[in-house]
């Protein structure tokens, strides 16, 4: 089981958002053995779900289900890049 152990801001550093970005946070799990998992998840998905520090984290992150959020944020950065590009 993997737990919320704490939600921050993403850090953007000196680049803004592009518009209609979503506003993303830092997102760290951990699990009974002491593992430590850090990603980035859209605020507004987790607002959504409902999810706090301490909370449980609500998917199976080690499954064949977390490489579809995997490949989903790879073809949105993917997207962000080509729009920068034009």
């Amino acid at each position: 089981m993997w737990t919320i152990s704490r939600i921050e801001e993403a850090d953007y550093g000196c680049e803004e958002r592009m518009p209609g970005e979503p506003l993303m946070v830092l997102v760290t799990l951990t699990n009974e053995f002491g593992e430590v998992i850090r990603f980035e998840a859209a605020e507004n998905w987790i607002e959504l779900q409902g999810l706090d520090e301490g909370d449980e984290w609500p998917e199976d992150i080690e499954g064949e289900d977390s490489s579809r959020q995997d490949e989903w944020m790879e073809n949105y950065y993917r997207a962000v890049e080509e729009m920068e590009d034009n």
